[in-house]
């Protein structure tokens, strides 16, 4: 996975594991930001959040990048 800073233009190749731990808390911003705009559209498509968690994951690199509204960003999973 590599990820790059909007400010620095650094580039940070890691793992899929990796980023989970090192990013945990800008993925669950990212996911509630997510999660609220879906709930908005339209709500009675996802029965519970397993079926909106798993959407999010699904398109990872889409979803973080455009929901975290971070300084990194996935350039290539």
């Amino acid at each position: 996975m590599i990820l790059k800073n909007k400010l620095t233009r650094k580039s940070l190749e890691i793992t899929y594991p990796e980023f989970r731990k090192r990013f945990a808390k800008e993925i669950r911003t990212a996911f509630e930001s997510y999660r609220k705009t879906q709930l908005n559209k339209y709500s009675y498509n996802f029965k519970d959040d397993n079926s909106m968690e798993y959407n999010f994951y699904f398109q990872l690199q889409w979803n973080f990048n455009h929901f975290g509204n971070l300084n990194w960003y996935i350039e290539k999973i």
